[in-house]
């Protein structure tokens, strides 16, 4: 791996904010992460990246980009005593200016070894709701209250944040997720095609592709002659596909595993749905809307941040099979509108998440807190 740079000024004067991640592998978080490396150039600031984990894909493709990147392989599991003794160590000799730590685990970890090794500027980032108790609850008031501020990546997980009392509201701040538009566009839905439902997404239970497998098998037996897409893997991959065997749809269901670009194949499709049971932000749905292609997503996370239902896209409440099949059945009804609500989808994202945005915002954001301290 390449290592990182020591001293906290360099490359022409400007500072070092260090970026600290579980893994550097595959994932939202990383994908996210990889968005701003690819546009820190202007910024003001020296963006160096560090996995507490392993590294993989990502920090690959950092590092031929010539981003600082270091993977410290230590254990990510909280606690974890050598995650927070490593980083506090790498802390200690690069000197960063700021360290902005991103996910539950780099929230944990590098927040104590920043503080332990007197980080001027800490900034925590949460990517989702957690599903904390009592004790986790005080755990992470603890921890976050050794943060500058907190990140929530919408309006529905600062809030949590706040609600849930981990984050005081003077601390919790929202920035949403970077997402690259894509100029791919979709395909205009022909009445005489099969009718494609894509999904994007880890297969895990709070993504809910079980769910999803058991609603389009409902719909083609109430006669659409449909099929689905579904990107991406998981530890539900075996479970999805005795799911699509008993269910019949083997000639049905495409399960493509991970992809690079997802979004070459969500442009191909006629709708795109998100059913998961908690979502932080939700980049594969700006990016289906990006594409002008349809969306329907469970009301849950920034979801009703992004979609206005029925105008540039469709809610649902309940992301159990049943009400599933309803909302696709009615939307396969009233198919005639999927264009419009496409163009309107794409119209309603185009300039509120480029990752431009994105670094002008954490810039600011490092300027105003250094200038404080």
């Amino acid at each position: 791996m390449r290592d990182l740079p020591s001293g906290s000024k360099n490359c022409l004067g400007q500072r070092c904010v260090l970026h600290v991640l579980t893994s550097l592998d595959f994932g939202g978080v990383e994908k996210h992460i990889e968005l701003l490396a690819d546009e820190v150039e202007g910024s003001e600031h020296v963006h160096c990246f560090c996995a507490i984990g392993q590294g993989g894909f990502v920090s690959d493709r950092l590092e031929a980009r010539g981003s600082p990147v270091c993977c410290l392989e230590k254990p990510e599991r909280i606690p974890s005593l050598g995650a927070v003794l490593a980083l506090y160590r790498l802390f200690r000799r690069l000197r960063p200016e700021v360290v902005h730590t991103h996910g539950a685990e780099a929230n944990f970890h590098g927040l104590i070894a920043a503080w332990l090794a007197r980080v001027r500027v800490r900034i925590g980032e949460e990517i989702g709701i957690p599903t904390h108790g009592g004790r986790a609850k005080w755990v992470f008031r603890l921890i976050y209250s050794l943060a500058h501020r907190v990140i929530g990546v919408s309006n529905a997980v600062r809030d949590w944040q706040i609600q849930s009392g981990e984050v005081p509201p003077h601390k919790a701040i929202r920035i949403y997720n970077p997402v690259r538009l894509p100029t791919t566009k979709s395909q205009v839905y022909d009445p005489e095609q099969v009718f494609r439902i894509g999904f994007v997404g880890r297969l895990e239970p709070v993504k809910n592709p079980l769910a999803l497998v058991d609603a389009v098998a409902r719909v083609m037996e109430w006669g659409v002659v449909a099929e689905l897409w579904i990107i991406g893997d998981g530890s539900q991959r075996e479970e999805v596909e005795h799911r699509i065997e008993q269910r019949g749809l083997t000639g049905s269901v495409c399960l493509w595993g991970y992809r690079e670009d997802p979004v070459e194949y969500v442009c191909q499709c006629h709708l795109y749905v998100q059913p998961s049971l908690s979502e932080g932000f939700g980049i594969a749905l700006v990016e289906a809307m990006a594409c002008g292609v349809p969306v329907l997503a469970t009301a849950v996370g920034g979801a009703p941040e992004i979609i206005t239902h029925g105008e540039t896209g469709w809610l649902i409440d309940d992301s159990d099979a049943g009400p599933l099949a309803e909302a696709l059945m009615e939307i396969w009804q009233q198919r005639s509108y999927l264009s419009s609500i496409g163009v309107a989808g794409r119209l309603a994202v185009e300039g509120r998440f480029a990752p431009s945005i994105y670094v002008k915002q954490l810039d600011s954001l490092y300027r105003t807190l250094l200038a404080n301290k």
